[in-house]
């Protein structure tokens, strides 16, 4: 058995971390049940929430004939009974055991179309607390108005009474917060903090977004631009196999291609359809034998798919436990998912090699064993190879020296830059053969 080629080391290339807002379907999905559950969560703790009482004063400042004077002195009012200080000596002066903070936290005061009235709203859990705070307001900013004219010259002093109460009895009500308030509220701070999260990791962690990103991050050409298959936009699976097809075409230039190998940044399930059904398009359409091969022995997407994940294969043939023609299944329409419905061919066009039981045990022999497997389905079948995630811990080196193309699909909205990049660089270190890329695009 030959020795193991090391990867390239995964931590000298660094991509620039950029902030892209282009999230995949299933980010804005997450995106927006968050907004939905925390707005209903938020609605129904308006349902649970304890009723507010209000008790509301209007009261009249008037300084004198001067009405600019006038309304420096309603906007300083204004002020004073919004800051903190106001709240602590009103804490003292009603003898209330609560926080000065939440003190200041129950006074709301408007100034109603730039008159001289002032309207304090005070606002709590406890309509007696509530009152108590409302009735010591008028007294307290009359207290602090003495303290600080005390010291003045009587001339100098503000003449008449500053600050009266306009109306004998406040105003008491129950307050309700809306549960349309709640659930709008809830549902923006739901969003904001999913939005937040789906930044930020897209910050830590950018994938590809667009063809272009696909093109740096490889720096190999990209063939063709295609919808994942059974994405729901009612796009036809046959459209983008027969897409593939002919980029495949275009790879083989050279010359004929009998041995194709479909590898990806990461694990990846629309990969493995792609290939299923990229061998059934290769059988119906230029009537051709195909063996697929799950090279996948880690994940065994494709295995998976047709419903073989008991059934040896692979791995048991690079361990020499069985033979190749005693592993192959043949393909029929029952064991393929439905959106290849129509798409198989006969009975016997088709096999398929799946990953096999014993895995584990073979991932180092399938660098050295490998060329027995393939050379024994030579000349017999067109071979398509759904390959591991490069790089990754299954050997690929002699998988990918051995054939005649290699195949890079990356998904838009899920493949990290990163890994993208790893992969680029993994491909132009293990082969010489045509390589291309095929990107798979997802609704958004």
């Amino acid at each position: 058995m030959g020795d193991l080629v090391p990867l390239p080391d995964p931590g000298l290339p660094e991509e620039k971390a950029s902030i892209n807002f282009k999230f995949g379907l299933r980010t804005w999905l997450y995106i927006a049940a968050s907004s939905l559950i925390v707005g209903l969560l938020a609605m129904g703790a308006t349902f649970l929430a304890d009723p507010q009482y209000a008790a509301s004063r209007t009261f009249l400042v008037q300084a004198g004939a001067n009405p600019n004077d006038n309304a420096t002195i309603v906007r300083s009012f204004q002020a004073i009974m919004s800051t903190t200080n106001f709240a602590t000596e009103l804490k003292a002066r009603s003898d209330l055991t609560l926080p000065v903070a939440t003190i200041a936290g129950m006074i709301a005061v408007d100034n109603p179309a730039e008159s001289a009235l002032l309207e304090v709203r005070v606002t709590y859990s406890d309509l007696k607390v509530a009152d108590r705070v409302s009735e010591n307001i008028l007294p307290t900013i009359r207290d602090i108005i003495e303290a600080n004219q005390r010291q003045l010259p009587v001339e100098s002093r503000i003449p008449g009474p500053i600050i009266q109460e306009l109306f004998n009895r406040p105003i008491r009500e129950v307050v309700y917060i809306s549960w349309f308030i709640g659930f709008l509220g809830g549902s923006v701070l739901g969003f904001m903090v999913a939005f937040g999260i789906a930044t930020l990791r897209q910050y830590r962690k950018p994938v590809v977004s667009s063809s272009r990103d696909v093109g740096d991050a490889l720096d190999i050409p990209i063939l063709a631009r295609l919808p994942a298959m059974g994405d729901g936009r009612g796009s036809n699976p046959q459209d983008a196999v027969l897409g593939m097809l002919s980029a495949i075409e275009r790879l083989g230039a050279r010359g004929p291609i009998h041995r194709l190998v479909v590898v990806g940044p990461e694990p990846d399930l629309e990969r493995s359809k792609l290939v299923l059904a990229l061998g059934c398009a290769i059988a119906r359409n230029f009537d051709q034998p195909v063996a697929l091969i799950d090279g996948d022995l880690e994940h065994g997407q494709l295995t998976k798919l047709i419903g073989a994940t008991d059934e040896p294969g692979l791995a048991e043939c690079l361990t020499g436990e069985l033979r190749v023609d005693q592993t192959l299944l043949r393909l029929e329409n029952g064991h393929t998912p439905a959106l290849l419905s129509g798409m198989v061919p006969p009975s016997g066009m088709i096999r398929v090699l799946p990953a096999g039981l014993n895995r584990g045990g073979s991932l180092l022999r399938m660098r050295s064993n490998l060329h027995q497997v393939l050379g024994g389905l030579s000349g017999r079948y067109v071979v398509v190879v759904d390959g591991p995630q490069i790089p990754g811990s299954v050997p690929s080196t002699q998988l990918l020296s051995m054939a005649d193309a290699t195949i890079v699909v990356v998904t838009e909205g899920t493949t990290s830059l990163r890994d993208a990049r790893f992969t680029g660089d993994a491909l132009r270190s293990f082969t010489n053969n045509p390589v291309g890329a095929i990107v798979l695009t997802k609704p958004r």
